[in-house]
């Protein structure tokens, strides 16, 4: 009699069993998708939610856009005793990058990156770390003797707008920064050529045209590219910011942004289409 019972208990068990199997593994695969959106969630952060993250995740987000661009070896270490460096990556032509990153809650409004910060990442990015690029990352801005001592050390700046562009675009950061090693010119492989006695190899793009000039704002005012002085420019710039309207690709050389008369126009043209037919009055509005 005691037999019968048990026989019918077995399926029922069984079915419990792999039920419970069942439950558990789409439990850990419904955690699996949340875990992936996260990460990019980072890795593709709007401009517009960069100042919402806390420092931590700020960090995060800047080792993921380092990974982004095809850097190897890349680690946040950011935290206690880490001697001003938050993130180190190896980018493709192997130098050594030690990034020390700023984050400020209020963005632009917030506390400016000074002086000190940069003289301590000065202290330990090559001394201690033995950084080939040392750079400090920042979603505020940074004060004008900061940015002079940058520019005598060699420590290279990324402020909101060039944080904006390295988000928003493709074109890694080292581009950005002009800190990747030149390329061998066609002239250069002509003439090891002309040495070895052997053709160029098909790969060698040989070109005459002649990258598209720069401009700094005072020289884009002077252009007339832009019918407005620098201070107003910048002031516009940071509305743009805030109204969604996307800003001008630059390039950043230590000591002030560099443009194309392109990017320029484009966003001038993006800016006066946004104002509407009363743009005159609202350029001239504060907000």
């Amino acid at each position: 009699m005691m037999g019968v019972p048990t026989l019918w208990l077995m399926p029922v068990l069984l079915l419990a069993s792999a039920a419970g199997g069942w439950l558990l593994a789409s439990k850990r695969q419904g955690q699996q998708p949340a875990v992936l959106r996260s990460q990019c969630q980072r890795a593709c952060c709007s401009p517009a939610r960069v100042d919402g993250l806390d420092h931590r995740e700020f960090e995060y987000l800047i080792r993921d856009l380092m990974v982004r661009d095809g850097a190897d070896k890349v680690r946040r270490v950011g935290g206690a005793g880490d001697n001003g460096a938050d993130v180190v990556a190896v980018d493709p032509a192997g130098q050594l990058w030690i990034i020390q990153c700023k984050h400020r809650k209020q963005g632009l409004a917030g506390a400016r990156v000074g002086l000190q910060d940069f003289q301590i990442l000065n202290g330990t990015g090559r001394p201690v770390h033995k950084g080939h690029v040392v750079v400090m990352v920042t979603n505020g801005a940074v004060t004008g003797p900061a940015r002079n001592f940058a520019k005598e050390q060699k420590l290279h700046v990324v402020d909101r707008f060039l944080l904006e562009d390295w988000i928003e675009n493709d074109r890694p950061v080292w581009e950005l920064l002009g800190t990747a090693p030149r390329a061998r010119t066609a002239t250069a492989a002509l003439a090891q050529n002309s040495v070895t006695g052997e053709l160029p190899s098909s790969g060698l793009e040989i070109t005459d045209r002649q990258p598209e000039p720069l401009y700094t704002l005072v020289a884009a005012y002077e252009a007339g590219f832009v019918p407005w002085k620098p201070p107003t420019v910048r002031q516009y710039l940071l509305r743009s910011q805030r109204r969604g309207i996307p800003l001008p690709r630059s390039s950043w050389d230590g000591q002030a942004h560099h443009y194309t008369e392109a990017e320029l126009r484009s966003w001038l043209k993006n800016w006066r289409a946004q104002s509407g037919p009363n743009n005159k009055a609202q350029e001239l509005r504060p907000e």
